[in-house]
């Protein structure tokens, strides 16, 4: 953590009990996650026996986020008795989302761009919802304008004013802008770029990319060192870049792997017509939707608050899970024909002891806070949907009630629409990019509510001096392991070649695999875990969804 940043955790908390003399003590609390409980396997599994006879399942699924249910998604239809085992209070993962404000809003990933037409489970999934539409002669999807972000979009506070936009093309010296131009013109070429082996240069899923030496050769550098190689110095142009990098990565220029940066600009080639004044599929509770519609299209059990500690294979063709119960201490057990363990590369280690899981990659989490202001009122006329900050220690806050259309669906009540003081939920979102992620990990755990609150307040202060007064409440979220930085080297020595069997019953699904959390990402880390075990279960899923 840099100075500023620590200065910031240690603060006394004196703007949360600041307010204007008619109006009560800031409220709130830290919600999550569960990192206590998640501890207890940093000295192997806890200590318990399983008493009585083991549960039973046809599928155990180990963690409740994206990839997890979206194994459970590709598994349902098949009669299958499906368990999902989730340490937290609410499913999700870091694509959680609350429900206990006026409107839902995320606790985490907040948005989904429109897809690659590569990205097929991704979109099944979207035509399921009926989101996707259609396709277009071209053999591109066609989206709900609904669903598609509303403008005003984005806004970038700098310089004492808003902008439309994340580029203040009317406020930036002609330098700036130039070397803007520049970067912009650089990233259409190479979303274009094809490697020698014919493929995209850079594709989602990733491992559609090219396996071209010379496009790999960026995995060797850093997303810093890049920019100083093509002469890119502007101070602009530099936070752009940083803000890109901890938005999707978590981690600064320094610390992201170039073909990561690079990537994150020229993945995604959906360029269709109707998307011309929208890229984002956007909801209220960002994309906890698309979460309800896995849980609610695979219907599996899910047992929330559930450690798991210990995964074997058993004599006869079976898989034993142990798991602890976390409200009732009580340790438990579940035989399965088969398992996927949806969790980080670190927590698959302690739980299979096979030896397929030594060799899973060495990922660096980065650490983040999400935190919820529920407010009287809106902070200004605008009404944006994500509203971002020059040189702000944040990436800015999205508005859940700026896309109020799905009102059928049940994501905003009537009767809230015609509330005088509109009030609304703000996510502000903040990633702990430097170096020393351990350091900024155990700062965020340690760190009270009060100096938490203080530093979103103090960080929203230049746009929003007043926001204190219009804050009801603020609950905060800390992410200890958020996301896989995808680091130099990251792709590793055989790139795109995911290992998802780690045992002829026991498949492994996480964003570990790939090294982005990306959603199209996790959920075909989850697709391939189902499809890799569908034979031990003695089922025929047919074609893949990949």
């Amino acid at each position: 953590m840099d100075r500023r940043g620590f200065l910031s955790f240690v603060a006394a908390g004196w703007l949360v009990h600041t307010a204007a003399p008619a109006r009560p003590p800031l409220d709130g609390r830290i919600v999550g996650a569960a990192h206590g409980a998640g501890h207890l396997l940093r000295g192997g599994a806890p200590e318990g026996v399983a008493r009585g006879p083991a549960e039973r399942a046809d599928v155990v699924i180990v963690g409740g986020g994206v990839s997890g249910l979206s194994a459970a998604w590709r598994l349902a239809g098949a009669g299958l008795d499906l368990r999902v085992l989730e340490l937290e209070p609410r499913p999700g993962g870091t694509s959680a989302w609350g429900d206990d404000g006026v409107v839902p809003y995320p606790w985490g990933a907040h948005y989904l761009a429109a897809p690659n037409v590569e990205a097929r489970a991704t979109l099944r999934l979207l035509e399921q919802m009926g989101v996707v539409t259609g396709w277009d002669a071209a053999g591109r999807p066609t989206f709900d304008p609904r669903r598609l972000c509303h403008a005003p979009g984005e806004r970038l506070f700098y310089r004492g004013a808003w902008h439309s936009g994340l580029a203040p093309v009317d406020a930036l010296s002609p330098e700036e802008q130039g070397e803007l131009d520049r970067f912009h013109a650089l990233e259409a070429e190479l979303t274009e770029l094809t490697g020698n082996d014919g493929r995209a240069a850079f594709q989602i899923p990733l491992d559609r990319s090219s396996r071209d030496p010379a496009l790999l050769e960026l995995d060797r550098m850093s997303m810093a060192a890049w920019l100083d190689r093509e002469g890119y110095h502007t101070p602009f142009l530099r936070w752009y870049v940083r803000y890109a990098m901890l938005d999707d990565f978590g981690g600064a220029p320094e610390e992201i792997s170039a073909w990561a940066g690079l990537h994150y600009f020229a993945g995604r080639k959906a360029r269709a017509p109707a998307l011309a004044g929208s890229h984002y599929l956007v909801w209220p509770e960002g994309n906890g939707r698309l979460v309800r519609e896995l849980i609610e299209r695979a219907a599996p059990r899910v047992s929330l608050g559930a450690l798991a500690t210990s995964v074997r294979p058993l004599p006869g063709g079976r898989v034993e899970v142990g798991y602890l119960d976390v409200a009732r201490g009580e340790a438990r057990r579940v035989e399965a024909r088969a398992a996927i363990l949806a969790a980080p590369a670190f927590v698959v280690r302690r739980l299979f002891a096979g030896g397929a899981s030594r060799a899973l990659p060495e990922r660096v989490a980065s650490a983040w806070l999400v935190a919820n202001l529920h407010v009287e009122r809106p902070v200004d006329p605008d009404h944006a949907w994500d509203s971002v900050l020059y040189e702000a220690e944040g990436l800015g806050y999205v508005d859940a009630r700026h896309q109020l259309t799905d009102l059928a669906a049940g994501t905003a009540q009537r009767s809230s629409l015609s509330t005088p003081m509109q009030r609304t939920v703000l996510t502000y979102y903040r990633a702990f990019g430097g170096p020393d992620v351990a350091a900024a990990r155990a700062a965020l755990l340690g760190a009270p509510w009060e100096a938490l609150a203080d530093g979103v307040l103090r960080d929203l202060a230049p746009a929003h001096p007043h926001l204190r007064d219009d804050v009801a409440r603020m609950d905060v979220m800390v992410w200890g392991h958020a996301m896989p930085r995808p680091r130099p080297g990251f792709l590793g020595p055989r790139p795109f070649e995911p290992r998802c069997s780690l045992d002829e019953r026991v498949a492994w699904a996480h964003v570990d695999q790939p090294g982005m959390a990306l959603f199209e990402e996790a959920q075909a880390c989850g697709v391939r875990a189902a499809e890799a075990i569908a034979g031990a279960v003695g089922i025929a899923i047919g074609e893949s969804w990949l």
